[in-house]
């Protein structure tokens, strides 16, 4: 007689994979703003801060939505391009991406999150 196969549990068909456009759009600005926390981490954008407490500690401490403004058109284009390659893995700690929209947005040119 044949034994009767376990069917595997239902959890699996508890979860939806499609994000209402609310939950999209949050998920997107979460991606872009871990990717600005990146481009922060790579490029040196705490020696022209005004900050004491970032050229103090030689990092971004602050928001680095202003730093990166200020700082992205004073790098030259190869460490602009040096930048991007290493936020594409992972920026210094190699940190991998938190969600695949993040994996994707990583792949995007930098003019995208640096305005």
């Amino acid at each position: 007689m044949a034994k009767r196969r376990k069917r595997k549990s239902g959890r699996r068909r508890l979860y939806n994979k499609r994000l209402t456009p609310d939950e999209q759009v949050a998920q997107r600005e979460a991606a872009f703003a871990a990717i600005r926390r990146l481009y922060a981490e790579t490029l040196p954008l705490w020696r022209a801060c005004g900050r004491g407490h970032c050229r103090r500690h030689r990092r971004c401490f602050g928001a680095a939505d202003g730093c990166l403004t200020r700082g992205w058109p004073l790098m030259p284009p190869e460490r602009q391009k040096l930048a991007f390659e290493q936020v594409k893995a992972g920026g210094p700690r190699r940190l991998p991406p938190a969600t695949h929209t993040e994996w994707h947005l990583r792949r995007f040119p930098p003019s995208n999150f640096v305005h």
